[in-house]
């Protein structure tokens, strides 16, 4: 049946309504794409100015299921479930349930909901209860004491409208998936789940005609399976959502890496697609099919949880992500087949930091390797690094941070911070020079003139040296020569510490990173996470001959660390 409808006469069809397991959970309360609103104060403010005007609000259609266990709702859940929290805070008096058919904990919040704390949880375990507590705050918030609450609910129950669609409960799913793969706010992903837990729930008219009846037959249980992996999707959702998470892996999408991922194993094209999703593992409406792709897909949801919750995996998998130019190939490498070993893991972690490419790399090119080994060493052997190769003593410096990081806890690694090497703004990277640029000094011919000029570029009087200045020329040992610009005299640092040094000396510099801030300067020297830089700034001194030290001993390392 499709007819125009109030609120009030929606909510008198049925006294349960249902959230099928292969909807989505309750997001509202994000942000809208396009808008600084969420759906929720969208939402109010057309209700608020309805109500002040006496006119009528008419919202998208609802298409649902009418069944002997109540109104299934396949689109238009979000709304219901909005008006279901919305009602409450109204006091509504009337019978009426709001039941998801496989989220035991959202049920249990929306049959206690006034007695449920709605403060802010940002560990929150549940995404239904968090955005619930969300709607709920801002409804309080954006509804002022001074409203009259019984007009607002009769307004609210009566000049609501929207298209009632009524369909058979066996198209649900189908409808469900046809629906939603035309709206711009539909994820790919979504549909993907939708049409597993589809196949998944077929019941045994559909094993009949299949040659696999008796072999599979047994193993399934429709109801049960459909519920255990839409419990488990959920999971991998939530996972995906949380913000480190996110962070690590450079993700923004709904489900992070998983199903693009997934796709890429025998699809090439880039682009998620349920369409080609569809094409390649579902073509075959067979049960088992979907059985197989959900394996795969745990099984590679674990490869994912396993690199982020082991230290040392999270922090070579993060660099390379962060140095690579073909981080794709390198997630498919390595997260879209059987585990690579952690040999393979730092082998390749060890080249991407000399620029080579995935295919260079997995390919294992010697040639290759010895070519950008050398050109990466003559970059860094060069004094004048700072000007003229910033990178490659970024990479360098980022790879000793992250090398420091991995020995702690008794090898068993700490995880690295990678906020420096993501931020561009104030909170991102820098080379700081250990001594100050500005206190070093040496001599050049400016129009047949002997001139003094400091590191910073500027050109200095003799009046205005004293103690705290050193020659470019000290900066020897034995047969190294360096300078104030050299792999010897930079570390790695967060920008907005790196302006607090200003020119200060290295005394002075030592003295404010190994302070100890009070509250109030919290958020200074992040850069105290970086073990590389500390252990530098813990030197007892620091002139000329540290810097020649420093730059002859990091350069020793970097051929030993790549067996040269």
């Amino acid at each position: 049946m499709n007819a125009t409808i109030t609120l009030r006469e929606y909510l008198e069809k049925g006294k349960t309504f249902v959230v099928p397991n292969y909807q989505r959970g309750y997001v509202w309360g994000k942000k809208r794409p396009k808008d600084d609103r969420d759906s929720v104060s969208y939402m109010l403010d057309s209700l608020l100015d309805s109500f002040r005007n006496n006119t009528e609000v008419f919202i998208q259609g609802v298409t649902v299921s009418e069944t002997e266990e109540g109104i299934v709702l396949i689109d238009g859940q979000q709304r219901t479930t909005f008006f279901y929290l919305l009602l409450n805070w109204l006091d509504y008096k009337e019978p009426f349930r709001l039941e998801y058919a496989i989220r035991k904990q959202s049920n249990d919040f929306l049959s206690k909901i006034k007695e449920q704390d709605i403060e802010e949880d940002k560990d929150e375990e549940y995404q239904d209860i968090y955005f619930f507590k969300k709607t709920l705050r801002i409804v309080t918030d954006r509804l002022t004491p001074d409203i009259d609450r019984e007009a607002f609910l009769k307004h609210v129950l009566d000049r609501v409208k929207f298209l009632y669609i009524d369909i058979p409960e066996e198209k649900a799913t189908t409808v469900f998936t046809m629906m939603n793969g035309n709206k711009a706010e539909m994820q790919e992903e979504e549909l993907i789940k939708a049409e597993l837990l589809r196949l998944a729930s077929l019941n045994d008219s559909f094993f009949a005609r299949k040659e696999d009846k008796e072999k599979y037959a047994i193993e399934w249980d429709n109801n049960m399976l459909r519920s255990r992996y839409a419990r488990e999707w959920d999971k991998w959702l939530q996972w995906w959502n949380r913000d480190e998470v996110r962070k690590l892996f450079k993700t923004e999408n709904v489900m992070g890496l998983l199903i693009e991922t997934y796709q890429r194993t025998v699809d090439e094209e880039n682009k998620l697609s349920y369409a080609r999703f569809k094409d390649k593992f579902l073509k075959e409406e067979k049960p088992i099919v979907a059985k197989k792709t959900f394996d795969g897909l745990r099984r590679m949801q674990k490869g994912f949880e396993d690199a982020f919750n082991n230290p040392i995996t999270y922090n070579k998998v993060g660099a390379i992500i962060r140095v690579i130019n073909d981080k794709d190939k390198f997630i498919d490498w390595y997260f879209g087949r059987e585990r690579s070993s952690g040999d393979e893991l730092d082998y390749y972690y060890r080249r991407a930091f000399l620029g080579m490419t995935h295919k260079e790399i997995v390919d294992k090119n010697e040639e290759v390797f010895i070519e950008k080994f050398d050109k990466m060493y003559e970059q860094l052997v060069n004094d004048d690094l700072y000007n003229k190769n910033p990178e490659a003593a970024f990479r360098l410096l980022l790879r000793l941070n992250i090398d420091e990081d991995n020995l702690q806890e008794e090898g068993k690694g700490r995880e690295f911070d990678f906020s420096i090497w993501d931020r561009k703004d104030s909170c991102g990277r820098s080379l700081e020079h250990i001594y100050p640029k500005s206190k070093v000094m040496h001599e050049e011919e400016i129009d047949g003139k002997i001139v003094k000029r400091r590191g910073d570029g500027e050109i200095i009087e003799d009046k205005d040296i004293d103690d705290t200045f050193i020659w470019r020329e000290s900066c020897v040992d034995g047969d190294v020569d360096a300078s104030e610009h050299s792999i010897g005299n930079l570390v790695l640092l967060y920008k907005d510490d790196n302006s607090t040094f200003n020119n200060s000396s290295f005394e002075d510099k030592k003295g404010i990173f190994f302070k100890k801030y009070d509250a109030k300067h919290k958020d200074l020297f992040k850069s105290r996470h970086l073990l590389h830089t500390i252990y530098k700034f813990a030197n007892s001194k620091w002139e000329g001959v540290e810097i020649a030290k420093n730059k002859r001993q990091t350069l020793e390392d970097f051929r030993h660390y790549y067996g040269k």
